[in-house]
């Protein structure tokens, strides 16, 4: 398990006046110039370490789960507004389930009942963001007995299929569908049958939340992760620039041996990181009717802006596993506001093609969050009972923050202002995943 020192003081970071003289200092310059790489490339590092820390230690005492490494946590509900913790953009279609991996001690054992039918996945994020999947998809629904192995290695017992991890440490997010209220108890018990097999980790006790984004504390923990994952090739350059500015693979990084001008060029990157990556992050591949989707975001590559706003924005899955349309504008490319109406229309058999589930979700912009109303409806898809289709089989789906005249059959509670939408497809045929299947567009109504 890496091991995150919390001895570091957590000085502020410099405001942006003082960021603006950067430019007068080469030193800071020169410090500001790696610290903003470093801040790009590592973001899903240490997003993922935070998380780590968080979730393997009690820091609220409504935290939805707590679990020591090497041990599942199944989330106790669907999602609602009021369970979903930290997590971004989640899903109320399926029962999560939590895990941290190290496998830096030798393969951690996974055991998997037979699900049949009913869709689920385990998703494992290795420390770069890269999802790896197993479940329904790749193995059919049967029982199977799998070895997690990391760049550590290990014996895998007999028996047990290899399942390798590019790194030692590795968040398992799973997922299980429920098919209603009535069903998540079966969900659960089925959830309750994965069994994880492992290095014991340090019981759960109380914590202060790990917030790296308000201090150098970022490059610390940045700095321990690159001591810990194997070098990727290509990266030798790279790396010995952040060697050079003191976070790199090769040093130990201390902010207080830091000198004036390099704190500030550090600091400063950390203070204007988000912003680089809010503005010049995401790019997408694909914009139909108005919904973005890139098939990269699962494997960014070499390109590390991508691979940072993934990370922002709460992760992803493995095209091939699910994909996730989103759209922040409507038909008139305007922004999205609960305080209007819109209407989304899918002729007759042009439903979402999928071999598992489909649904759609509504988000706070700012957040990413889900937003309590009072349908307690968070989504609404294939599975969602009493939907009305229209007389030459279309159906209409309508958003709004307020009850549209049509009634609450078809609605979706939106949140009151800026919101966009998710449209997931699980196991999404071939025509969504190539572009000749199109979501239609989100109309604006009213006013």
């Amino acid at each position: 398990m890496l091991t995150i020192a919390m001895a570091l003081a957590a000085a502020g970071l410099p405001d942006e006046s003082q960021c603006r003289t950067i430019a007068q200092e080469p030193e800071a310059a020169l410090a500001y110039a790696a610290g903003l790489q470093g801040f790009i490339y590592g973001y899903p590092l240490v997003d993922l370490l935070k998380q780590q820390q968080n979730e393997t230690h009690r820091i609220a005492q409504d935290q939805p789960v707590a679990a020591p490494v090497n041990t599942i946590a199944v989330y106790p509900h669907l999602l609602t507004p009021e369970t979903q913790g930290q997590l971004r953009a989640a899903n109320a279609d399926t029962l999560y389930l939590n895990a941290w991996l190290d496998l830096s001690r030798g393969p951690v054992l996974v055991d998997v009942p037979t699900f049949g039918a009913r869709y689920y996945t385990l998703a494992f994020m290795d420390l770069y963001g890269r999802p790896h999947h197993l479940g329904t998809r790749t193995n059919g629904g049967t029982a199977r007995r799998y070895a997690l192995v990391g760049p550590s290695g290990g014996t895998v017992p007999p028996g047990y299929e290899t399942f390798p991890l590019p790194t030692d440490t590795a968040w398992m997010l799973g997922r299980v569908l429920v098919t209603g209220d009535a069903d998540l108890p079966r969900a659960k018990a089925l959830a309750a049958e994965i069994k994880l097999t492992g290095p014991a980790g340090t019981p759960v006790t109380a914590a202060e939340p790990l917030q790296p984004y308000d201090s150098l504390r970022y490059f610390e923990l940045l700095n321990s992760a690159l001591r810990q994952v194997p070098a990727k090739p290509g990266e030798t350059a790279l790396l010995a620039q952040f060697d050079q500015a003191g976070f790199g693979p090769s040093r130990q990084f201390d902010a207080s041996k830091l000198r004036p001008a390099e704190k500030l060029g550090l600091g400063c990157a950390v203070r204007l990181g988000p912003k680089v990556l809010a503005q010049r992050g995401f790019r997408p591949a694909r914009v139909q009717n108005g919904w973005m989707w890139s098939g990269a975001m699962a494997d960014p590559g070499n390109d590390f802006l991508l691979r940072a706003e993934v990370a922002r924005g709460g992760y992803v899955n493995a095209p091939e596993e699910s994909i996730y349309p989103a759209a922040i504008t409507d038909n008139r490319g305007e922004m999205l506001d609960g305080q209007r109406q819109y209407r989304i229309r899918f002729a007759k058999g042009q439903l979402p093609p999928v071999n598992a589930f489909w649904s759609l979700t509504a988000y706070d912009r700012a957040s990413s969050q889900l937003v309590a109303n009072t349908l307690k409806r968070y989504n609404i898809g294939d599975r969602t009972r009493g939907l009305r289709y229209d007389r030459d089989g279309s159906l209409s789906l309508y958003l709004s923050a307020r009850k549209p005249p049509a009634g609450s059959s078809n609605w979706l509670p939106v949140p009151a202002g800026s919101f966009h939408v998710v449209m997931r497809l699980y196991l999404p045929r071939s025509e969504a995943l190539d572009g000749s299947y199109a979501l239609p567009p989100i109309e604006r109504i009213e006013p």
